[in-house]
């Protein structure tokens, strides 16, 4: 087996600024593919620039924190505040499955009036590992539309379909720091056989970044790093294959025991008590752990202080 790494940019059309800073990433080589949320300002840019760039790898950032939904917000009420915008990522919520399912539908059907095809999904501030309801749900839909779901660093028992495809391991980091870009290259030289995703945040501040984000300045250092020629070189030293999900999409779905299963997604009640985590030790594995998270500080792997992600 060789080494392929996805290195995907979040937060795609969040505004014309973030769109500038990772279109320019891609095209020095230090991205592979991007994810991109629909209900936000910068959509519009954000396809007029990905239908130039064909070998961009777009997926879905689903979205459930910044803005508004594009559901009705009165027909998902366990989303919304009482002005029908997103409620609070910062604080743990309990969504209701059949809610999450309706706006996921609704910005699943908005990516797809653009004319282009999700690679993958994932999810804005990570929901999906940490709330096994949101997690069960886009599993489903990745499922159903057979294309990659972003590996959770938190493993959530029985909630993965058989027909669910992932990269082999993902790791979640951050690269603002003066040590970001030789971490990332020690990370990239490290990469074991299969498929690795490196996520990141890279873009330019805007006045709409400003009024959406607290993460601004911080994009601007990571574009720094991931617009550094050094990292399609390392990943030429290495023979390490640069790829997007659609590498994941075409692997067949393997059973435990080794044979390729095609089997349906059978439809199980979403369950809405939490489930035991079980974190990873290591930053490289195949579950990963994210540097910072907003509910709580990185323990290990990366330097600490680091600002929350978006």
């Amino acid at each position: 087996m060789n080494r392929q790494v996805i290195i995907n940019a979040d937060d795609f059309g969040l505004s014309p600024a973030v769109n500038r800073g990772i279109i320019e990433a891609y095209r020095a080589g230090g991205i592979t593919s991007t994810s991109m949320m629909v209900n936000m300002p910068g959509l519009a840019d954000a396809v007029h620039a990905a239908r130039s760039l064909p070998g961009l790898g777009v997926g879905l950032h689903f979205n459930l924190t910044y803005g508004r939904p594009l559901s009705d917000p009165a027909a998902v009420p366990s989303l919304v505040r009482e002005n029908g915008v997103f409620l609070d990522g910062k604080i743990r919520r309990s969504r209701n499955a059949a809610d999450v399912a309706a706006e996921l539908d609704a910005q699943w059907n908005r990516f797809l009036e653009t004319s282009l095809f999700p690679t993958h999904l994932d999810s804005h501030q990570l929901l999906h590992q940490d709330d096994p309801v949101i997690y069960r749900v886009m599993a489903e839909l990745a499922c159903r539309h057979r294309i990659p779901l972003r590996r959770s660093q938190i493993e959530h028992p029985h909630l993965s379909p058989p027909a669910l495809k992932m990269t082999d391991r993902v790791l979640l980091d951050t690269y603002g720091d003066s040590e970001g870009l030789q971490r990332l290259l020690h990370y990239i030289r490290s990469a074991p056989d299969g498929i690795t995703e490196i996520m990141c945040h890279p873009g330019y501040v805007d006045d709409v970044l400003r009024g959406l984000s607290e993460w601004t300045e911080i994009r601007e250092r990571e574009l720094r790093v991931f617009t550094n020629p050094e990292i399609a070189w390392t990943m030429q030293a290495c023979s390490i294959e640069p790829v997007n999900f659609n590498a994941v999409r075409e692997r067949p779905v393997l059973s435990d025991d080794g044979v390729s299963s095609a089997a349906p997604l059978k439809k199980t009640a979403v369950p809405r008590s939490s489930l035991a985590k079980r974190r990873s030790r290591s930053s490289i594995t195949q579950t990963g752990r994210h540097a910072n998270h907003k509910r709580r500080r990185r323990r290990s792997g990366t330097p600490s202080g680091k600002p929350p992600l978006p």
